[in-house]
């Protein structure tokens, strides 16, 4: 099964991340918003997103790595324009997480960009991963529910969490 790209009406119905009006040092020699800058924009909802998930409870203790991402370039986002970062979670296993990032303009209102992600929970002290804390679990638990409910599915057939196979 394809998945389809949600709406903008759909995604505006994600928690917001981050957002912010493209400066002109962000443009490239195309005319638009060089792709660096979305990576850039993403990471900055990405990290809201870890904190409002409980990561700073856990300050030193535990963390989130990332194993894999597919990004897709949908609309171009010009100077001037105003964007916004909003994160879904889709899915978890005890140890990772599939989630969804989205850029959307707007000034156009159009879904300018996604980035699917798979991210590992990591015991910091170790540097391996770990089990998702108890609050941290609970939250992505909502929120991957409250993904659900905004009829947001994966884009990409390829990302896919895997649990470790039973020793």
């Amino acid at each position: 099964m394809v998945a389809l790209l949600p709406s903008f009406a759909q995604v505006l119905e994600l928690p917001r991340g981050f957002g912010r009006v493209i400066p002109p040092e962000f443009e490239d020699g195309n005319g638009h918003m060089n792709v660096m800058h979305y990576y850039g924009l993403h990471g900055e909802g990405l990290w809201q997103t870890h904190r409002d998930l409980g990561y700073r409870a856990h300050a030193g203790k535990f963390g989130s790595f990332a194993k894999e991402q597919h990004v897709k370039y949908l609309r171009e986002v010009l100077v001037g324009h105003e964007v916004s970062v909003h994160v879904g979670h889709i899915g978890r296993t005890a140890k990772a997480l599939r989630g969804v990032s989205y850029l959307l303009n707007l000034t156009t209102s159009e879904v300018a960009n996604s980035f699917e992600f798979l991210a590992v929970n990591i015991d910091l002290e170790s540097r391996r991963p770990a089990p998702f804390p108890e609050d941290i679990a609970e939250r992505l638990d909502r929120r991957i529910a409250a993904t659900e409910a905004c009829g947001i599915t994966p884009e990409y057939g390829v990302l896919e969490l895997r649990t470790a196979p039973a020793v």
